[in-house]
């Protein structure tokens, strides 16, 4: 069995289909068997009680047919009450010796001794174990009569010791069908479950995700609930994002003619100060509606050389003169949103320049995902904050400059990024210090 077929399993297992199917099961089995169990009782107990009355009654009437004839008669006399089913001779005395009941024939004999005491304590009842398969199981035994001769009998009918009523293996069958049924039918009603299930996994990646309203009537509720919820919340979103669209419009208006108004100041260094304080402004409500917008990313995800990447976003760093060198394979392709993720790879790699000065970027293909990691050379992040450190408007140093502190969106902007290529993006101090940012990615099924 291959380990995806052990996966498929164990998630059965756990699942509410597996479970409720595995307790219906075991219920029927418990009730099939405990069926079956009464029935071999009292079915057995009723033809053991039939067959020990039949044999007394016979023996009974043989004992008293033989003793009344002289010895040299009984042994025809003993012929003549015999019958095919049922085989009766006589003899002078015993000639295999001392001999024992059977022990699973104890109780039959006990019951025979119950109807008939006259036939003795001594009598030996045991089982036919030739290999003739005529004769299998055929019941003899042995009865002391008062002057030291013995009957013997063979009984072709022999106790239903273990034997079951055709009707137990339709009992059983019907048992089959109704645990087969059972099956199909929790198959049937996990079926809408496993699509909600699906369904809600992509609720909130992207546009509304119509969630089925099939099944029962409690599944229905939820399906309809989840659709007018997921309604609600896009109709705020898209209100939200229209008013910031407004205000950036109408920000950008009064930065635009603060501007124009720069060129009225005389001072040198304070209109480049104030300069720079309109390019910070207008660079934090970029960031904030890039932010605010990452949901709605039209960006079409396709096969990518992410290697390509790497290189590319480390060459144009390295022509702006910041120093960030790449290292690994020229060939590693992956599906994603190549805009997207550049923006987010260049995120990571302007937080890495601004705290540790030096960035080098690596690349390692394992057999299922793509292993991308930037490494600066900068102080690295105090262990409190490395849980913190995508939240939004998270800033990893104090102060409100934004050479060194940014505007709090950068690393939370690439970890959305990351997560909507369906990898993961984390924080780690490195040993030798620094910080590693370590971006692990599906790896496309086209090739490496």
């Amino acid at each position: 069995m291959t380990e995806n077929h052990l996966g498929r399993l164990a998630r059965l297992v756990r699942s509410l289909e597996g479970r409720t199917v595995a307790v219906l099961l075991v219920a029927v089995l418990v009730v099939h068997g405990g069926a079956l169990a009464l029935y071999r009782l009292s079915a057995t107990a009723a033809a053991d009680e039939a067959f020990a009355t039949e044999i007394a009654r016979q023996l009974v009437l043989a004992r008293e047919a033989v003793l009344r004839r002289p010895a040299d008669q009984r042994g025809a006399e003993a012929g003549a009450l015999s019958s095919h089913h049922f085989e009766i001779g006589w003899e002078p005395r015993s000639a295999e010796g001392a001999r024992t009941t059977d022990p699973i024939l104890r109780d039959l004999r006990a019951r025979i001794l119950a109807r008939e005491p006259v036939l003795g304590a001594d009598i030996v009842l045991t089982l036919d174990a030739s290999d003739d398969p005529l004769h299998q199981q055929d019941l003899h035994g042995i009865v002391p009569l008062p002057d030291g001769s013995v009957l013997t009998f063979r009984s072709a009918h022999a106790p239903s010791l273990v034997r079951l009523a055709p009707w137990t293996f339709l009992a059983t069958a019907m048992a089959i069908l109704v645990g087969g049924a059972a099956v199909v039918l929790m198959h049937r009603i996990a079926g809408p479950l496993r699509d909600l299930t699906r369904a809600t996994g992509r609720i909130g990646h992207g546009p509304i995700v119509r969630v089925p309203e099939i099944g029962p009537d409690e599944i229905r509720g939820i399906g309809r609930a989840l659709n007018a919820a997921q309604d609600r919340i896009h109709r705020l979103v898209a209100e939200r994002t229209q008013a910031l669209a407004a205000v950036s419009h109408d920000l950008r208006t009064p930065i635009a003619r603060l501007r124009l108004r720069l060129d009225r100041v005389e001072d040198e260094g304070e209109r480049q100060a104030m300069a720079a304080d309109l390019a910070d402004m207008q660079a934090m409500i970029d960031a904030t509606l890039a932010y605010l917008r990452g949901e709605a990313d039209p960006e079409p995800r396709q096969v990518t050389n992410v290697a390509s990447i790497l290189m590319g976003v480390a060459d144009a760093s390295a022509d702006a003169g910041r120093d960030v060198v790449y290292a690994g394979p020229g060939r590693a392709l992956a599906t994603v949103r190549p805009v997207a993720f550049r923006r987010a790879l260049e995120n990571l790699v302007d937080n890495g320049v601004r705290y540790g000065a030096r960035v080098r970027i690596g690349l390692e293909i394992e057999p299922d995902a793509l292993v991308l990691r930037l490494d600066d050379e900068g102080p690295g992040i105090p262990p409190d904050m490395v849980s913190r450190a995508f939240e939004p408007f998270t800033r990893l140093e104090g102060s409100r400059n934004r050479n060194t502190g940014g505007t709090g969106l950068g690393l939370t902007i690439a970890k959305r990024a990351v997560e909507a290529e369906g990898g993961t993006l984390g924080l780690a101090n490195r040993p030798e210090g620094g910080l590693r940012a370590e971006i692990r990615l599906p790896r496309s099924g086209t090739g490496s």
